[in-house]
């Protein structure tokens, strides 16, 4: 596969045809999700293995967890007779603007609304129709109300649905507004979904698994493949919002918990073309190290050697920071290099680089001197040793595919696919935790998915098995063992949630007078209890018509009848709920 410069819109045309040789047999991994079908339950019988697909490398995948929904699929002869250009399943058109307008769940009121699930289709295929990108497909999905999106092919194969490539403000819509995951399906597995959903037929409902997706360990190896480019448009400046987001965690994850290393993309020149203008204009080290002209122009402006020689150098504070046991000082000199040292500004350049790097008291964790021994003199015909390791790393192997567009993350060696934003990547390292051995950082969330409302606090609150509190985790939410319960680990280290009886537990004053006067009962309900005041006493009149006789006994005459005052029955109705 030929490497392709995704920030670059009008590259030389020389630079353009000259990537890796290595590169037409590297490995190109797509990486999969699980997608199964939980009913109807013949279907989901029918197919228990589920199907491959493979994930968006935009939107927000919930790494370490999961995703349950209705599917529908926007199609006339599915059930929805809406009218869009091009057709409605192909999600080219906002939603609002079909005819009618389509929208899901615009009825239902808060805490009653359903997770949907979208199943669209790529293309259109056809020459009186214009195709459109698979973010816009996924946000006009999520505009719509959808919780997450399946794409189906036109054909029988998987490909790895990448993110916009555009400079304008759309695509940087699309980069960071897009919060629902979006997966993409084979087409005659596309296929048995679709025939699932005709209207006569049986609601269904799929499951979204990215629990296994990720390798974990107990110590998590994450790359991020990034540039140092200002000059790429929304890309780079998603890039840039994300290293200074995330420079905070940083501090806390690296070293005890993860290990980080950033890497860069290397171009080159083919040695017969070592001399050209192009190749000395794009590349260091007689064109073993290259990058494209950020602005496509090789007699103006800054060249493509510029960007490379700021790459190595951004490599060099890292190897130094990270022999100081510092390797979040990367984090804190590319921040602070992108913020002062612009090309817009004409002092992207080492002297500005330097300045940043002694701002940040680089001579207290190394020194000046050892930068610049790092980066060395990149006009030598000669190999760099750091260079090389790049290139190495960023031709793959084994199970590890080549890296060809930025950015990139690895973790684990596995390849996170999602927008780049702090929460979307932590929830991604997190789940590359051996389970229960996250890191404390791994609680701390920035979207309340259990707020009143929201489909976790209704999901909980609807479960008939004692976990009914929504709580928080770096996956989204987990239902776990909600008041009136008590969690209790079985044998097999499984939990479970055991109902408490206030009835007994409970003082009396807790329990109010209404479940403790002398015609009161206090009911056990699960998770939690009910009093039931001012129980009449049915006895009390005409014993209730029951039957009734005087009798003579021991020379006393006393009254015996069959009615049963129910104040006991009350009292006494203990009911334990043991939920699994």
């Amino acid at each position: 596969m030929a490497r392709v410069w995704r920030w670059q819109r009008a590259a030389p045309l020389l630079l353009a045809v000259l990537a890796l040789a290595s590169s037409a047999q590297a490995l190109f991994v797509i990486e999969k999700g699980a997608l199964k079908i939980k009913f109807p339950r013949g279907a989901a019988q029918a197919h228990r293995d589920g199907f491959d697909v493979s994930m968006a490398n935009f939107g927000s995948p919930k790494y370490g967890g999961e995703l349950i929904g209705k599917l529908v699929y926007p199609d006339k002869e599915h059930g929805h007779p809406n009218d869009c250009k091009p057709d409605c399943n192909f999600a080219c058109q906002n939603f609002s603007s079909a005819s009618p307008p389509f929208k899901l769940n615009h009825q239902a009121e808060p805490g009653q609304r359903t997770n949907y699930i979208m199943l669209v289709d790529r293309g259109p295929h056809r020459d009186d129709m214009q195709a459109c990108k698979f973010a816009e497909k996924v946000w006009n999905a999520q505009e719509a109300g959808a919780q997450g999106v399946i794409v189906v092919n036109y054909e029988d194969k998987l490909t790895t649905m990448e993110a916009p490539d555009d400079q304008d403000e759309v695509s940087y819509k699309y980069l960071r507004n897009i919060t629902i995951p979006a997966v993409f399906i084979k087409k005659t597995e596309g296929q048995v979904l679709k025939d699932l959903l005709k209207p006569e037929l049986e609601d269904v409902y799929v499951v979204m698994d990215w629990n296994d997706v990720l390798p974990r360990a107990d110590k998590v190896n994450w790359e991020f493949w990034t540039n140092s480019n200002d000059m790429c448009g929304a890309v780079c400046n998603v890039q840039r919002e994300f290293i200074k987001e995330y420079k905070h965690v940083a501090r806390e994850l690296e070293g005890n918990w993860t290990e980080f290393t950033p890497h860069y993309i290397v171009w080159v020149c083919p040695e017969a073309y070592r001399d050209s203008e192009e190749c000395k204009s794009q590349c260091i080290h007689k064109g073993r190290y290259c990058t494209p002209d950020p602005d496509g122009d090789l007699t103006a402006g800054y060249s493509g050697a510029d960007i490379v020689q700021e790459n190595l150098r951004q490599l060099c504070v890292f190897k130094l920071a990270n022999q100081s046991g510092q390797p979040w000082q990367w984090w804190d000199y590319v921040t602070r290099f992108a913020n002062e040292c612009k090309m817009s500004e004409q002092n992207y350049n080492e002297e500005c680089a330097e300045k940043v790097f002694n701002e940040l008291h680089g001579n207290e964790w190394s020194s000046l001197s050892a930068l610049r021994e790092c980066i060395g003199d990149v006009t030598q015909d000669a190999d760099n040793p750091l260079m090389e390791v790049e290139m190495k790393r960023q031709r793959g192997g084994g199970d590890t595919g080549e890296v060809y567009i930025l950015p990139t993350i690895r973790i684990n060696n596995g390849q996170y696919r999602g927008k780049l934003s702090v929460t979307e990547v932590m929830r991604a390292l997190c789940a590359a935790f051996v389970k229960g051995k996250e890191p404390p950082a791994c609680l701390k969330v920035k979207e309340d998915e259990c707020r009143p409302g929201s489909v976790g606090d209704s999901v909980c609150a609807a479960n008939k098995h004692g976990k009914t509190k929504c709580q928080n985790t770096f996956n989204g939410y987990e239902c776990v063992c909600g008041p009136g319960y008590v969690t209790q680990t079985t044998k097999d280290g499984k939990l479970r949630c055991l109902n408490v009886n206030e009835c007994k537990t409970l003082d009396a004053a807790d329990l109010g007078r209404d479940c403790t006067c002398p015609r009161c009962a206090c009911q056990d309900v699960p998770g939690s209890y009910k009093c039931i005041s001012d129980l009449k006493d049915e006895c009390a009149e005409d014993h209730g018509g029951c039957w009734r006789q005087d009798f003579t006994v021991s020379g006393e005459k006393k009254l015996f009848h069959a009615c049963q005052d129910n104040i006991e029955i009350y009292k006494g109705n203990i009911v334990i709920f043991e939920v699994r």
